[in-house]
Order: C-alpha cells, then sequence, then structure tokens
C-alpha cells in the first residue's frame, strides 16, 4: 500500500489505490479459482473473507476491490464481508462465455450487487476480451451501476505446462465500445502490459475529452 500511495502521489491529479480482494480459490493453487464450487457455505466463505478484508482496510486504501470472483456464492460472501469496512467496494467476477466461471447466468450474477449502496461499480476482469464485450452490456443493465472491465490478454494459460500459449487478442481500441456500453472503470489484467494500459488510458482520455463522459484505467 505504501508503494502504490508513493505512486499515486507521484502525479499531479487525484489517483485512488484500491486494495485486491482475491477469491478463496487463489490460496488452494490447484486452479479452482477459475471454477467456484469450493463445497463451502457462504457463510465459510465470509469467516475467510472477512479478516483479510479487515486487514487490507486498516492499510488504508481508497477503495476494495473484489476481483476474480468465480461464483455468486463467494460474491455473496464477499459482500457480507466488507459490511462496516467504511469503504467503497467494486465486485469483478471471472467469466468464460456468458457465464460465470461456476456456469451462473451473468444476469443472476450482476443482479447481487444492485442493492447493496457501497458498491460502486460492477463488472468481470481475468477472462477473455471478447467475453468481456458482452458483460459490460449485461452488467449495466442489470445492476443499474457504473461498470469495470479489464480482461486479460487473450492468451491461454496451460496448466499442465504452466506456461502461456496463443496470441493476445487483447486490443486497446475496445475501450470505446465498452465506454459506450456503460464502462466507467476500464483496464487489463492478466498479460496486459504497461504499454497495452498507456494506449488504453489514451484512448480513454481522448473519448472523454472529446464527448464528457468519465473514465479511469484499472492497471
Amino acid at each position: 500500500m505504501r508503494l502504490a500511495r508513493r505512486a499515486a502521489g507521484a502525479v499531479e491529479r487525484e489517483i485512488w489505490v484500491a486494495a485486491s480482494v482475491g477469491p478463496y480459490g487463489a490460496m488452494l493453487a490447484d486452479g479452482s479459482e477459475y471454477r467456484g464450487r469450493y463445497g463451502l457455505s457462504v457463510r465459510e466463505l465470509e469467516r475467510f473473507h472477512r479478516p483479510r478484508v479487515e486487514a487490507l482496510a486498516a492499510a488504508g486504501p481508497d477503495a476494495l476491490a473484489l476481483e476474480t470472483v468465480p461464483d455468486i456464492d463467494e460474491a455473496e460472501a464477499l459482500l457480507r464481508a466488507v459490511e462496516g469496512c467504511g469503504l467503497p467496494v467494486w465486485l469483478s467476477y471471472s467469466v468464460a462465455g456468458d457465464r460465470t466461471r461456476a456456469g451462473q447466468s451473468l444476469e443472476t450474477a450482476f443482479a447481487v450487487a444492485s442493492g447493496h449502496d457501497r458498491v460502486l461499480a460492477v463488472g468481470v476482469n481475468c477472462c477473455d476480451p471478447a467475453d468481456a464485450d458482452r458483460a459490460v452490456r449485461v452488467a449495466a443493465e442489470v445492476a443499474g451501476k457504473p461498470v469495470v472491465v479489464y480482461p486479460n490478454s487473450g492468451e491461454r494459460w496451460d496448466a499442465g505446462g504452466r506456461e502461456w500459449t496463443g496470441a493476445p487478442t487483447f486490443d486497446p481500441a475496445r475501450v470505446r465500445a465498452w465506454q459506450d456500453a456503460g464502462a466507467r472503470l476500464v483496464g487489463g489484467c492478466c498479460r496486459v502490459g504497461p504499454e497495452s494500459i498507456a494506449e488504453l488510458a489514451w484512448l480513454l482520455g481522448a473519448a472523454t475529452a472529446g464527448e464528457g463522459k468519465g473514465g479511469s484505467t484499472v492497471p
């Protein structure tokens, strides 16, 4: 958090620092964060996440990023865990096609956040760029909130060989379509590097200046 604050302070404009709250499955190191359905109840997942949320909130971020969430149960657990933390949050699912990683509809998943005032944005990350296109539209329609989107490069992770394969398909030019569909926090996740983020920021800034739309990048 100190390093992030130092970097943000070097820029002559307001920049928020968000603390990442990832999924339970990442702790297992077996790829289950991309499947969900851990065999745990919402209450058990809440008990796991609450001390992590409290520790991160105590570090002084501007917001908490509840991200790479693979299923609705974990989203509900995270939203319970952040109650009383005093910080705004965004809720971002990891998706495959038109469903969560656990196979639930995006409409049902995004609706989870609609009644939570503390949720400043809802959307997707750590997914194929093509999957983000529809997800942004659905999130804006269902949740009634600003949308956050930061997909992967489009390369595929080979779990057996433990390496990335294929060619990148992330195109910063997609930002215009995402913004038109309701995205206000835009960036890149796995394998999206500084050059792509810089181009994304430039395009977003140009669109914002030209059309009066709000938007920020998520590195």
